[in-house]
């Protein structure tokens, strides 16, 4: 009897630790055959060999967060308000072209006790066809699938769709695998951000819109708002970018293949294309890149075209040093870069900082990275020995997520989104920037399912009034913008705050909407020709764009008589992209423009515009 009893208990402590492993994680999907591991003059390593040839700089740890088969393929990812990863699996990555087969599939990855390895794993969906972006916020999930960008919704936040996917936007084209619609990051302005690549054309509206209503895309920076669902090109060109993010004072980052890496992005602005024209041909000539540098045959290494990724390290983990400073993925290097941005003029210079992390691994293919609620930083790792185009038949079967950590970092476990009203208020002075940004979109939400933010427009306000840095403020200004805490005249009394980004963004702001009242064209009129920032004159000259013609002119006159401008990076082109509409508008008044500009630049341009048909 003992002995019965005894087998009993052993098979009791079997189960039971069966049903503990299957509330940890869901089985692996095995349906596909194992990897291979390939030995000889190229091969690949094991999820623990790779960690093992990683080196980094002192004090920072690689520990592997998730490995196949438990992951695959990993195309994109998000953290959510609770800290865990997001991550699409694009099954469906061809050469060139694809099926709409609905295998992809995005998975959820937590880590409960902080050891920098998921213990939890679930499947929030498996019918999808070609995830490239993921984002989560306002009650579900937006997914970038060619033709489409989709929203799953869960509005009860239980990990299970609500019901099918809606289609938001179609038209996406799928002419160039990765250089579909991409990088999904929520901006300061409470808008979803992404990429575009260049030798793919899309041309996007909602479902059913004629063609001649439609957006044309082939390059660039494109967004959509969560809740009115407005779509717009905030930026065009480049060639195949794939990360963006934003400084502390909102100014828009990208890294992007093949030419050179680094871009500060402007709304409205045209930027050095790969190939291809713009589709205004009277541009004549577009913004270049910031960067002093770049990193083909970078200190002897082979390649260096492709840089995948754009991190703004804005944690409270790492050394000081880091912070501010733009991560980005080399492709062909297999390693991290990290680039200083130094304020130029209107905009920046990007100058090698440090490369603090090399996979030391011919397979290893890191593009997109992230830090979290404790400061750490994730990042996907495609893991394949074909870099571009294709894949290796043992490739469809790999992929890794891994955690970046420093020394010293403890773990934090999160639920933001269960926070009141005040408490997200109170996180907008957090350190890490991640807190941050999650408490806008929740506050951004709660102001858009129809709860009363008094309280939280007040408290966001007097934070305001509390900041003594620009970038303390945008903070709260940004958030009062999403919660409908703004209004015309408040923002137009911005417009003479003394911190330059501060007016800059009221600017923005004021004409997000592209409506302008005349006490609106006035005010940028007379910050168009008086106001000493060059900041401020960059965002006046980006609003052009977003006002009739008619409003443009006296804007434009204040625009063009700052001879300090002529040899800015930015600011003769921005400019000459608002004015290039004018010319055919009325010829005689763009010459008489033309005479009073200093602006070398914008006077050539009006006289060859002028010339044209």
């Amino acid at each position: 009897m003992k002995a019965i009893a005894s087998l009993a208990l052993s098979c009791l402590v079997f189960f039971s630790s069966l049903t503990l492993a299957a509330d940890k994680t869901e089985k692996a999907d095995t349906s596909d055959p194992p990897i291979k591991l390939l030995r000889g003059k190229h091969f690949n390593k094991t999820p623990a060999e790779a960690v093992k040839a990683m080196t980094m700089a002192d004090g920072f740890k690689v520990t592997l967060f998730a490995a196949e088969p438990d992951i695959r393929q990993p195309n994109a990812f998000c953290i959510d308000d609770r800290g865990r990863l997001w991550v699409g699996e694009n099954y469906t990555y061809t050469k060139y072209g694809w099926k709409p087969d609905h295998r992809d599939r995005i998975l959820i990855f937590e880590d409960t006790d902080g050891d920098g390895k998921f213990d939890k794993r679930k499947v929030f969906t498996d019918k999808i066809t070609y995830v490239s972006g993921l984002q989560v916020g306002h009650g579900g999930v937006w997914v970038g699938a060619v033709p489409n960008l989709l929203f799953i919704p869960d509005r009860n936040g239980d990990d299970v769709p609500d019901g099918e996917a809606e289609i938001v936007l179609d038209g996406w084209g799928r002419q160039d695998q990765h250089e579909t619609l991409n990088s999904f990051s929520w901006g300061p302005d409470g808008w979803l951000y992404g990429c575009h690549g260049v030798f793919t054309y899309s041309n996007v509206g909602k479902p059913g819109t004629p063609k001649k209503d439609r957006t044309p895309l082939n390059a660039g920076v494109w967004r959509l708002h969560p809740v009115t669902r407005k779509f717009e090109v905030f930026a065009w060109g480049t060639s195949n970018p794939w990360g963006i993010d934003w400084d502390e004072n909102g100014q828009l980052f990208m890294t992007a293949c093949v030419i050179p890496h680094l871009w500060h992005m402007v709304q409205g602005g045209r930027y050095h294309r790969q190939g291809g024209q713009h589709f205004n041909r009277h541009i004549y000539d577009d913004i270049k890149t910031i960067a002093k540098h770049n990193h083909q045959g970078f200190k002897g290494r082979k390649g260096g075209f492709a840089h995948g990724g754009a991190m703004l390290y804005q944690g409270d983990s790492f050394p000081e040093r880091f912070r501010g400073k733009l991560w980005m993925f080399n492709i062909h290097h297999r390693n991290i870069y990290v680039d200083r941005l130094d304020r130029k003029g209107s905009g920046f210079t990007g100058d090698h900082f440090d490369e603090p992390f090399f996979a030391n691994d011919d397979w290893f293919i890191g593009f997109s990275l992230q830090y979290g609620p404790n400061g750490s930083v994730y990042f996907i790792d495609w893991y394949d020995s074909q870099v571009c185009h294709g894949q290796t038949p043992e490739g469809k079967h790999t992929g890794r997520i891994y955690r970046l950590s420093y020394k010293g970092t403890k773990h934090r476990q999160v639920d933001v989104a269960k926070q009141s009203d005040a408490e997200l208020v109170a996180l907008h002075t957090h350190k890490n920037e991640w807190f941050v940004r999650h408490a806008r979109r929740i506050l951004h939400e709660r102001a858009a399912a129809g709860r009363d933010m008094g309280a939280a427009n007040a408290a966001l306000r007097k934070l305001f009034d509390e900041q003594d840095s620009s970038a303390g403020k945008l903070r709260a200004l940004w958030t009062l913008h999403g919660t409908g805490g703004l209004s015309k005249q408040g923002l137009l009394k911005l417009c003479d705050h003394r911190e330059e980004y501060v007016r800059a963004w009221a600017v923005q702001l004021l004409l997000e909407d592209k409506k302008a009242p005349n006490e609106v064209v006035k005010k940028l009129a007379e910050l168009a020709k008086d106001d000493p920032s060059p900041v401020v004159r960059l965002y006046v000259a980006s609003a052009l764009q977003r006002m009739p013609l008619e409003d443009r002119w006296a804007i434009a006159e204040g625009l063009v008589s700052h001879a300090e401008d002529a040899k800015d990076h930015n600011l003769p082109k921005l400019i000459w992209y608002g004015i290039e509409p004018l010319v055919p508008a009325d010829k005689v008044r763009a010459i008489k423009l033309a005479a009073k500009t200093k602006l070398p630049l914008v006077r050539k341009n009006i006289a060859r515009r002028a010339a044209s048909k």
